[in-house]
């Protein structure tokens, strides 16, 4: 393996909230603050692809990771592939194919993949969800046409947007996924018994704020359009919704037909995006402006678990405005920590980050993100550390903050 000794130690200091029974409450007493007595160390490593060559063109795109983290998936559709990476030794272990077309094919464009004990792979897109082995053959289709199904709550334009954020529990072989009106920036909750061929449809209204932030261009060029991240989870076998214009969570609970709502009062950083802007323009020019608009306002990523915590962690970014449209995106950073009951524990601002971090998830406790590294695929592993109560931060150096521009 290769790493890169870039390690350096900060002492991070947070204000608390806390929020219980869908009511929002906060506290600010640094005696119960989770976060106020550690710092943490940030290494880059890289993993060694043999003779073969890990494609990287849009980062680590459509990846898995299996449930013992001890391998990540990543899925190379362009060469029919899945790159096989061993997070232990850091080496390209295989490269596992499979097919688009015939009786085995699985579709041109893949949005989800997820991986099951016994390296069973689901993929799934526009065309047709698979479940497949490692030798690519298909174990069961699991395409979803609404004609088939009777789903409580179904409307007809429903029908072309089932397999949107599809996740599959193959135990019992139900479905959940988030249809909607793409043009409205809409979504509804979908569960479905494939067995039964049966569904139910569940509104989110506490995630409509993603409707308020999506721009369409409509030029006689053509037509481009924004959208704010839905977010869609599965986290073992809980079920959690959230969007990136505001703090609100969902949990949804399969078999008692039941979503909760978590919400948040921060005091580091707004709860919401709060400005409106202009939905539907006509020019790029305007096109752009909106969108810094809405870039520049709070912005959420998706949870992330360590199961050696048993904390839930999540990002929040602030994106600077840009007087040079081709300059990359820099960042005001945040993180937020939960306990396992969705609780609020952790708040903080994290200055000396310029971006959240990438694709990232929990192994051993450390925060793993993705990093290109000469084009080769590396992770910065975040390690947490203590540190006296009393140490203060510590401004690191121009060459230790660039970790995220590798």
């Amino acid at each position: 393996m290769y790493k890169l000794g870039k390690t350096f130690v900060l002492a991070l200091f947070v204000a608390f909230a806390f929020s219980c029974g869908g009511e929002k409450e906060s506290a600010e007493n640094d005696s119960t603050n989770v976060l106020a007595n550690f710092s943490f160390s940030v290494d880059t490593v890289v993993v060694d692809p043999g003779e073969e060559l890990i494609s990287l063109p849009y980062g680590l795109g459509t990846h898995t990771i299996n449930e013992s983290k001890s391998h990540l998936y990543l899925l190379d559709g362009k060469n029919s592939l899945i790159n096989k990476v061993n997070l232990n030794s850091l080496k390209l272990e295989e490269q596992l194919s499979f097919e688009k077309e015939g009786p085995n094919g699985v579709g041109e464009y893949i949005e989800v993949f997820d991986v099951f004990p016994g390296e069973r792979f689901f993929l799934s897109g526009y065309e047709k969800s698979s479940l497949i082995d490692r030798e690519g053959e298909l174990i069961k289709d699991y395409t979803l046409k609404g004609d088939d199904f009777d789903i409580e709550g179904m409307e007809e334009n429903f029908k072309y947007s089932l397999h949107y954020k599809l996740i599959l529990s193959i135990e019992d072989e139900k479905l959940f996924s988030l249809p909607g009106d793409f043009m409205k920036a809409s979504r509804k909750l979908a569960k479905f018994n494939f067995r039964e061929k049966n569904g139910k449809i569940y509104d989110l209204p506490a995630l409509e704020k993603a409707s308020e932030y999506q721009i369409i261009l409509n030029s006689n060029d053509g037509m481009m359009i924004y959208v704010e991240e839905i977010h869609f989870q599965r986290i073992n076998n809980r079920y959690f919704l959230s969007t990136s214009p505001t703090n609100n969570i969902y949990e949804f609970f399969p078999e008692l037909d039941s979503l909760v709502l978590y919400e948040y009062e921060f005091t580091v950083a707004p709860n919401k995006k709060e400005k409106q802007i202009r939905n539907e323009v006509s020019s790029q020019e305007e096109f752009e402006s909106e969108m810094e608009k809405a870039r520049t306002q709070i912005g959420f990523e998706k949870l992330i678990y360590d199961d050696k915590s048993e904390r839930y962690y999540r990002f929040g970014r602030i994106y600077q405005a840009r007087e040079d449209k081709e300059a990359p995106l820099k960042a005001q950073v945040f993180l937020f920590a939960f306990d396992k009951n969705l609780k609020l524990i952790g708040e903080t601002e994290i200055p000396e980050l310029d971006r959240a971090p990438l694709s990232a998830f929990f192994k051993d406790g450390k925060l793993w993100s993705y990093v290109n590294v000469d084009d080769e695929l590396g992770f910065a592993v975040f390690d947490f550390v203590s540190v006296p109560k009393n140490n203060g931060r510590r401004n690191p150096s121009e060459r230790e903050i660039k970790i995220n521009n590798l």
